[in-house]
C-alpha cells in the first residue's frame, strides 16, 4: 500500500535552512550532513536529509527556482503549548496571520515558506 516516505523542502540554501526544520521537528540532521554543513563543503546540489531514511523523513532540497511563497510546501506542525510560540521566535519564525478561533497560526520560516502551527490548547482553553 502506498505511504508518506518523505517530505522535501525546496531551499536556496540549504545548509542554512535546515538547522532551523531539524530543531522545530526534533528530527536530527544526518551526521554525514551536519559535518559538511560544518566544514561549510555540502555541495550546492546536495539535500540535506532530517532524521532517518528507515522512519518518515524530511530532505531540505536545494532549488534554483522556488515557487512563490505558499506553494512551496506547507506543513502543519502541532505545538504542545504556549511556550512552543516563544521556541517559534527563538528559531526565527515570522508570524503571518492566525485562525479567528485560535486553531492555528500561520508562521514563514527564515526563507519565507509558511508553515500553520497548530495550537489546539487554546481552543482547549477557551471552551472550558
Amino acid at each position: 500500500m502506498p505511504h508518506l516516505e518523505a517530505v522535501t523542502i525546496h531551499s536556496r540554501r540549504p545548509s542554512e535552512l535546515a538547522p532551523f526544520w531539524s530543531a522545530l521537528l526534533g528530527l536530527p540532521i544526518d551526521p554525514a550532513d551536519a559535518v559538511a554543513i560544518e566544514r561549510g563543503t555540502l555541495a550546492a546540489s546536495e539535500s540535506v536529509l532530517l532524521g532517518r531514511r528507515d522512519a518518515l523523513h524530511v530532505w531540505v532540497s536545494p532549488a534554483e527556482e522556488l515557487a512563490p511563497v505558499g506553494g512551496r510546501v506547507h506543513l502543519d506542525v502541532r505545538l504542545d503549548g504556549p511556550a512552543d510560540l516563544d521556541r517559534l521566535a527563538a528559531l526565527g519564525a515570522v508570524p503571518r496571520g492566525e485562525d479567528p478561533q485560535g486553531r492555528w497560526r500561520v508562521y514563514a520560516d527564515p526563507e519565507g515558506n509558511v508553515f500553520c502551527a497548530l495550537t489546539g490548547w487554546a481552543t482547549e482553553q477557551h471552551s472550558t
